[in-house]
């Protein structure tokens, strides 16, 4: 049977980000696609399962939502590999604070060649995150969002640098991005906060 995480490296991922989770979560600033070019970004989230992200480029706006099992893009369905790709970002934006509340569900995968230790973080039937963590500082070091299409896998990976601390909090302000091993781009977070909530209108697909 597999082993779940150490007690140890969890509580230093929580030392490292900041024991309480955030009810919310509102992030701004830029990013990069090496397809579209510079945009502005903002991501927002409501605990548990209310997500929305913009990205304002000079040739369009791209938008996408998950509310609960719900997702769109473009104010439309999203299709079901579409909503894993969402469902990922929903993870990802609290992904200390998401998996610390999932810790049983988690898989002690080892150390990995670049120095971090993996752990695996199932998200859904056919989706899973594999975080590697620096075991010294907790610090996440890159999560790899996996899903599962038949007998094949879809692979988007994004690495976390450049760590600042806002109202006790950790996050990383620079993000690369890549989709199944191709560097695509990177976002740079210029400001964070954490508000007690958020209207329904940042939700709206």
């Amino acid at each position: 049977m597999a082993a779940e995480p150490s007690k140890d490296l969890l509580a230093r991922i929580a030392a490292a980000y900041g024991t309480t989770a955030p009810t919310a979560i509102v992030e701004e600033g830029t990013t990069t696609s090496f397809r579209r070019g510079d945009g502005k970004l903002l991501r927002q989230y409501q605990s548990p399962d209310r997500f929305s992200i913009r990205i304002d480029y000079s040739t369009g706006s791209e938008a996408r939502v998950m509310v609960g099992e719900k997702a769109w893009q473009q104010g439309a369905p999203a299709n079901p590999m579409l909503r894993g790709a969402i469902a990922l970002q929903v993870a990802r934006i609290a992904l200390p604070w998401n998996m610390l509340a999932k810790r049983s569900s988690l898989v002690d995968l080892g150390p990995v060649p670049a120095g971090g230790h993996a752990i695996e973080f199932p998200l859904e039937e056919q989706l899973k995150l594999v975080v590697e963590v620096d075991p010294a500082s907790g610090r996440i070091l890159r999560s790899r969002g996996i899903y599962r299409m038949g007998e094949g896998t879809m692979e988007f990976a994004t690495a976390y640098s450049d760590f600042r601390t806002v109202n006790g909090r950790l996050h990383a302000a620079r993000e690369e991005h890549y989709a199944m091993g191709q560097h695509t781009g990177y976002s740079v977070i210029e400001k964070v906060s954490y508000p007690r909530d958020l209207p329904d209108s940042a939700f709206k697909p």
